[in-house]
């Protein structure tokens, strides 16, 4: 099926995909910052962050909800091949009764708990609410994965386990990037020391390291899977080439990865390198949210069309 609601559907899938990566993002780097505080010089600028990141986290969960309500109808025009939105949403209940009205479901309440932690747990306690968080994040990954390409030979099978790390390792590694690239590291690099900026960079640098190598080898076997051991559908359809695009993005966010790493936080903190690193970290957070775009187009399209 052709026409708008295929590019609607990629649109809203890849703001889905680019809120729940900043939603992760956002987490993370609130609790790398929450044991910065002690630092009296930088406490007033990691409060800062720290709201921002809330509202960050608040406008990723309210994108996130918007765009499960409207994702029955979207699997409901997909199967029925109509564009037609009264006709259509009749079929929206029908769908629910289906293994991807369970996910839905199962989606809904997880969405739901993690709003009302955020609403109601914020600041009362922090372990309780760490783990709320983890287990929220971890149910969204793993239904994605339930409802992708890599579901298709049945539940819990390898290629579904490899896409759930896959989709945990890009929402780390571009949620990570995209929140510190925007909101903390211009704050942080403001200070008059860089010593807080490279205590916050070796965080993020360690972490990230860990999720890209977590990515790249789910992903791996995750396309592999796809293509159905045939490397030719890399170049002769328009999945494939989708997918060479995913990996360009991906090798440039790599390497402007490897020069704030080893150009900036491998040396002595200096107020130039700090805005070095700010300026590529901004880089690399347009290239990030680029590929979660492209991430949002591959999970649409069939890698046999």
């Amino acid at each position: 099926m052709g026409g708008w609601v295929p590019a609607l559907n990629v649109l809203v899938a890849a703001l889905s995909d680019s809120s729940y990566a900043i939603i992760v993002g956002a987490l993370l780097a609130d609790r790398w910052l929450s044991a910065l505080l002690q630092d009296r010089q930088a406490s007033d600028v990691i409060e800062v962050s720290r709201v921002q990141l809330r509202r960050w986290v608040m406008t990723g969960l309210i994108v996130l909800i918007s765009s499960q309500l409207v994702h029955p109808w979207f699997v409901a025009s997909s199967m029925s091949g109509s564009t037609r939105f009264r006709e259509t949403l009749a079929l929206v209940p029908t769908i629910l009764t289906t293994r991807q009205g369970e996910l839905w479901y199962a989606n809904s309440v997880v969405l739901a708990i993690m709003v009302g932690a955020q609403l109601l747990l914020r600041g009362r306690g922090a372990s309780t609410f760490l783990w709320i968080e983890v287990a929220v994040l971890c149910v969204l990954a793993a239904t994605k994965a339930a409802s992708s390409h890599a579901s298709e030979e049945g539940d819990f099978t390898l290629a579904e386990m490899c896409q759930f790390l896959h989709i945990l390792g890009t929402s780390v590694w571009a949620g990570s990037i995209i929140v510190s690239g925007i909101v903390v590291v211009p704050r942080l690099a403001a200070l008059e020391g860089a010593s807080t900026l490279w205590t916050y960079g070796s965080h993020l640098s360690k972490t990230v390291t860990w999720a890209l190598g977590i990515l790249v080898l789910s992903g791996l076997y995750v396309a592999w899977c796809d293509m159905h051991g045939a490397a030719s559908v890399l170049w002769i359809s328009p999945w494939g080439r989708t997918l060479l695009a995913k990996v360009a993005f991906v090798a440039v966010a790599a390497l402007l990865g490897s020069l704030t790493r080893f150009r900036c936080l491998g040396r002595p903190a200096t107020s130039r390198r700090a805005i070095t690193m700010t300026q590529l970290l901004r880089s690399e957070a347009a290239v990030m949210l680029a590929i979660l775009c492209i991430s949002g187009l591959l999970a649409n399209s069939s890698p046999n069309a």
